[in-house]
């Protein structure tokens, strides 16, 4: 009437099903191995003869190893934006600490972070 077996009579089926879902997965890879093997070494692009440059002209196009006024003014304002997160930084955690505590020490502290951000200026 019923069969009584754990997966009720699957498990044959199964294995036949998980052999052949393993053999569509290794033709994909395969395809897919052949279809990357195809698309070859890209690093030619980064090779100024490729493009037919020289260093003159490299410099010229902006590729050359002086990096350009334009980058480092914005290594400047990096540098800037670091230094104001690091004191901003310092002051959540003394902040945080006022919430939490009520001591009076925590104002020594406060008076350092003021001391600190006048040298700074």
């Amino acid at each position: 009437m019923h069969n009584h077996d754990c997966n009720g009579g699957f498990d044959k089926h199964g294995e036949a099903w998980r052999l052949e879902r393993e053999a569509k997965r290794a033709a994909w890879r395969a395809r897919r191995a052949a279809r990357h093997a195809g698309r070859g070494d890209w690093s030619h692009f980064g090779d100024p003869k490729f493009w037919g440059l020289d260093p003159e002209s490299m410099k010229q196009w902006g590729m050359g190893a002086e990096p350009s006024s334009e980058v480092a003014e914005l290594k400047a304002k990096v540098a800037d934006m670091e230094k104001i997160i690091a004191s901003l930084s310092e002051r959540v955690i003394v902040l945080e600490k006022l919430a939490v505590d009520d001591e009076r020490r925590l104002a020594a502290e406060i008076e350092k972070l003021r001391d600190i951000d006048t040298r700074k200026s």
